[in-house]
């Protein structure tokens, strides 16, 4: 083991002015990210240990390999590049700022730091570079020119979104600088002088040298419980860029024309990434249930590396590629009631990969099993069952999925479980429960009828704090005689929280409606506001424009009575029977 890694100790002057103290950021890794919080961080932390004399302040760890190519000098850095080039940023501004620091002192005492030993901190002989950044094309040649040889003294912090834009890490280069320039600008060149030995002398990494890339990586998975730079999807590319080395080893051309291929796929994933609602490392645990078929057994980097293996590295991103390409077209940007429902559960891993499977193997009854799935975890989520229950199912559809089994043996898989689970029962006890208001599972249900109005398309309604249940027979009903005449107070124990006494409302419709009688509640429902600054348009939904066209045909003598709310719970029970494939 001790052959693998070796763990050093060392000052920040030896970190950045040792003979081997040469680092690259290798292509696999994100851009520069810091913003204002980690830098301030970073010189909260040190400039309180200067000031309180700290004689060995740490500064945490970070991990280097071999690089790739074992003639180069510069260290491959797994972990760490963050503050590296914070740190390198840091020293040019004590540059810029004060050229002349501890010139006078560096005569007298050979530890202290000045001009040169900064410098030398940046380029080696004047000439060599520190560190280099192969994140991107364009971000070396940035750094350089505005960081390195640009004038720090005249920098003005960049706009926020600027800053804030990944793409864009320059503007994040010149925050960096304009955050370290207000800091010092406090104080004076005596002050900074002393600083900046405390820092250099006083101020220790350890630097975890490891002998190949793959072991880095191995040692950053173990240390990662402290939220390092680098997630599973940078592993996972860094592996899949490790194998594409080797694979073409022998040829320098063809392999770096595989490897800006595979960055270039790579890029656009990430592109493609920007508007979903997963990331890439979501996504790659989607794409590792589809690949396995399975629970996975060991962690995400350990399953997918077993995947890839025997796999060509640039087959594999352009396969992943179109994966997440028919998740956005087909799934996240689908404008189809069918799908609206699936939203709303809290699987939400499971049936995005048994639907991914489905759409990646170009499964001929798509449409009918996802209608199938949508029924099966609604079932169990009315039925008050947890994750554990569905959990092997998932995965096993997807296995059956890409065994190309048919959708007819599929569904009596299901129905076999439902009836092995006696679900049907619970869902019916549930529905039937005096109390549903409080369920999770009330709203999604309501909004999956409302779908179910239409055979046109619907916009995807969001649950959001705009859209509430609305109280038909409303809670403080005792308050008006319209209501107390027509419902006694056994009527109202039993229905007030039942399905058949509750409908949907968006925003000041419903405070508007609130515990008003019946005739001013369909004055809302229909559009005719209580008072006239009140939104008075129509109510979007259905379900409740029902309740107004039974109001206008005098079906109950225009009164929400208990046989109107009766009529109206066997009428959600007969939606839930056509949406559910059940009776109720």
């Amino acid at each position: 083991m001790a052959d693998l890694f070796t763990p050093q100790s060392l000052t920040i002057k030896q970190i950045f002015g040792n003979a081997d103290s040469f680092y690259q950021i290798p292509r696999y890794q994100r851009p520069y990210k810091w913003e204002d919080e980690q830098i301030d961080k970073l010189w909260d932390d040190i400039y309180e240990a200067y000031q309180n004399n700290d004689k060995n302040y740490f500064l945490g760890s970070i991990i280097v390999a071999n690089g790739g190519d074992n003639s180069s000098m510069y260290w491959d850095v797994v972990d760490g590049q963050q503050r590296l080039t914070t740190l390198i940023i840091l020293f040019r501004v004590l540059i810029v700022l004060f050229p002349d620091i501890n010139k006078i002192e560096v005569s007298k005492n050979p530890a202290v730091v000045d001009k040169g030993v900064l410098e030398s901190s940046i380029f080696y002989n004047q000439k060599t570079e520190r560190m280099k950044l192969f994140t991107h094309l364009q971000h070396q040649s940035d750094f350089n020119d505005f960081i390195i040889k640009g004038d720090i003294s005249k920098w003005r912090r960049p706009y926020k979104y600027l800053v804030q834009a990944d793409e864009s890490p320059k503007h994040k280069f010149i925050n960096a600088a304009c955050v370290f320039k207000e800091k010092l600008e406090t104080i004076k060149e005596d002050e900074a002088g002393k600083f900046v030995n405390f820092l250099f002398n006083s101020v220790y990494i350890i630097r975890i040298n490891c002998t190949t890339r793959e072991f880095a990586i191995r040692m950053f998975q173990v240390l990662n419980d402290r939220g390092l730079d680098l997630t599973p999807a940078d592993l996972i590319k860094s592996y899949l860029m490790e194998r594409l080395e080797t694979k073409y080893k022998e040829n320098k051309e063809i392999a770096q024309k595989k490897e800006d291929l595979f960055i270039t796929d790579w890029q656009t994933l990430e592109q493609i990434m920007k508007d979903l609602d997963v990331d890439v490392n979501e996504m790659l645990v989607i794409y590792e249930y589809y690949l396995l078929g399975e629970n996975p057994k060991k962690s995400l980097y350990d399953e997918l590396v077993t995947q890839f293996k025997d796999k060509d590295p640039n087959e594999v991103i352009n396969d992943f590629k179109k994966f997440t390409e028919l998740y956005k077209n087909r799934i996240h940007n689908a404008v189809q009631n069918s799908i609206y429902g699936f939203w709303y559960l809290r699987w939400n891993i499971y049936w995005k990969s048994i639907l991914l499977a489905a759409l990646h193997q170009n499964y001929s009854d798509y449409e009918k099993l996802k209608k199938s799935l949508l029924r099966f975890y609604y079932l169990y989520w009315i039925a008050g069952k947890t994750l554990s229950k569905i959990k092997q199912t998932s995965f096993n559809m997807i296995k059956w999925v890409k065994e190309n089994k048919s959708v007819d043996d599929i569904i009596n898989e299901l129905n076999k479980k439902i009836d092995d689970d006696r679900i049907l029962k619970d869902v019916s006890d549930n529905l039937k429960l005096i109390n549903v208001y409080n369920t999770p599972w009330i709203k999604p249900l309501l909004l999956m009828i409302e779908y179910n109005q239409t055979d046109s398309n619907l916009p995807f309604i969001e649950l959001n704090n705009d859209l509430h249940i609305e109280h038909i027979l409303p809670h403080e009903y005792q308050k008006f005689d319209e209501w107390t005449s027509i419902i006694n107070k056994e009527t109202a124990i039993e229905w007030l929280n039942r399905p058949g006494n509750l409908t949907l409302l968006c925003g000041s419709k419903n405070i508007e409606a609130s515990n008003n009688p019946f005739d001013k509640k369909i004055k809302v429902y229909s559009g005719k506001g209580l008072y006239e600054d009140k939104d008075t348009k129509i109510t979007a939904f259905n379900i409740t424009q029902k309740i107004v066209n039974d109001f206008n045909a005098n079906i109950y003598q225009k009164q929400w009575n208990e046989k109107a709310i009766k009529d109206r719970w066997n009428w959600f029970c007969g939606e839930v029977e056509k949406l559910m494939d059940i009776t109720l």
